[in-house]
């Protein structure tokens, strides 16, 4: 599923997604926070917040480590470099995935884990 019509919020060991803090970067790495969650919406395959996209960069290392899923500035980024999420019901939620791959947060950062693609 590309897009899913309701707002939601993304736990991850039952922390939320975070909003980038005060910054002027046009990517940033994402992370779990204290803060108020980040509210998404999941149109075309972008997940959306608060003129940010969420999501992993097109261009990656090529190893089979975690890679990194980043906030990218919504007015200044080039959807074509920033790959797709899709949503894949289950139950009453959905799992997203990142390229196939899920999310974890090791030490509060987020990233696509290729080694557990779903």
């Amino acid at each position: 599923m590309e897009s899913i019509e309701r707002e939601f919020i993304i736990k991850i060991n039952n922390q939320s997604v975070a909003l980038p803090e005060n910054n002027d970067e046009p990517r940033v790495h994402a992370s779990l926070g204290p803060t108020s969650p980040a509210v998404f919406t999941l149109v075309e395959g972008y997940l959306k917040s608060s003129g940010w996209i969420l999501g992993r960069a097109l261009v990656e290392d090529r190893s089979l480590l975690p890679k990194k899923v980043f906030w990218f500035d919504e007015q200044h980024s080039d959807l074509g470099l920033i790959q797709k999420t899709r949503a894949v019901p289950d139950g009453e939620s959905y799992v997203l995935e990142f390229a196939g791959a899920p999310l974890i947060a090791p030490d509060g950062l987020l990233l696509a884990d290729l080694m557990r693609v779903l």
